[in-house]
């Protein structure tokens, strides 16, 4: 039933419930509650359970396929699954954008294409230019060149794409925001402190100040990078979207989550569940940050600061 006709539906049986009891003040006053209740509050919680439950499918359909394809050997695989996922979400705005109760669901998936086109962009071209550069992939220079090429490509993709489907940047929080001095002195502060708390922890794990010094440049361009890519990818990109479907707290709640479980995978930490619960806290401020200050810089920032120890553990061959 549509909201109109549950309004209709309502109305009508409020006039009547006055009509019989015009003289019984209380009694009319509790039928039109009763009515109110049943006809506007349970619907939406369905449709916003339906809304969660569709968002969420998608998302892990996005992000996991793609983890395990990218570390994997298999050229089937890569190949179902980074031409299969732009076609599916392709298929699946169309049929949004087609049919009137979907139609809410349009820029999200939109969202989905951009980001699942951008992977394919990745898997064919993002280790283009650390092999023209000579670099070893495994390497400090190797593997900053290649998170670069990864921001860059995402960034081309969002672009492009984005003009072709006439998507506001300001919807993306690629814009300076409401509050933009807010966002970058939280996320230079951010920065700063996770910065620190990886440089003293290196030096309990043996990495001295030389080589922090020597791996510096390549440090700097990954975290940055890696900031600017995860953040659009994640969240700015979706939490926009899922918004008037879901609301703002369970949108940051839902690519928080996304974002965490998408974590479980690697294999720099000794812990991984830590890991994943530490990322999971992240990743609500950073999302909040986002929200409130209606841009993604100050959440790239303090992002790439707490990536610092990471890079640096996994530069030094030495787990986090």
């Amino acid at each position: 039933m549509s909201a109109l006709s549950c309004r209709t539906s309502s109305a009508k049986r409020e006039r009547t419930c006055w009509t019989h009891n015009r003289n019984d003040d209380n009694t009319a006053e509790g039928c039109i509650q009763v009515n109110v209740e049943k006809t506007s509050r349970w619907p939406k919680i369905a449709d916003r359970i339906l809304s969660l439950l569709i968002f969420l499918i998608c998302s892990l359909l996005l992000f996991e396929p793609p983890f395990f394809a990218f570390n994997s050997t298999s050229k089937s695989l890569q190949v179902v699954t980074f031409i299969g996922l732009p076609l599916l979400f392709s298929m699946m705005a169309m049929l949004a954008r087609w049919n009137r109760r979907f139609m809410e669901y349009f820029p999200a998936f939109c969202s989905f294409v951009i980001v699942s086109i951008g992977f394919l962009l990745l898997w064919l071209l993002d280790d283009f230019p650390r092999r023209w550069l000579g670099l070893d992939p495994k390497g400090p220079s190797g593997r900053a060149i290649i998170k670069v090429s990864d921001a860059v490509l995402l960034l081309l993709a969002v672009v492009v794409l984005g003009k072709l489907l006439q998507i506001d940047f300001d919807s993306i929080y690629l814009r300076k925001g409401s509050r933009p001095g807010l966002g970058i002195a939280i996320g230079l502060a951010g920065f700063a402190l996770m910065a620190l708390f990886a440089v003293v922890e290196a030096h309990s794990m043996g990495i001295s100040n030389r080589r922090i010094l020597e791996w510096a440049p390549w440090i700097l361009s990954f975290v940055l990078a890696n900031g600017f890519f995860e953040e659009l990818m994640s969240r700015g990109l979706f939490l926009k979207k899922f918004e008037p479907l879901l609301g703002a707290a369970l949108s940051n709640l839902l690519t928080a989550f996304v974002f965490a479980i998408g974590h479980a995978g690697v294999t720099y930490s000794e812990d991984v569940l830590v890991f994943i619960a530490i990322t999971f806290v992240f990743a609500l401020i950073w999302g909040y940050l986002m929200q409130k200050t209606g841009s993604l810089w100050g959440s790239a920032l303090f992002h790439a600061g707490a990536d610092t120890l990471i890079i640096i553990g996994i530069f030094a061959d030495v787990k986090t």
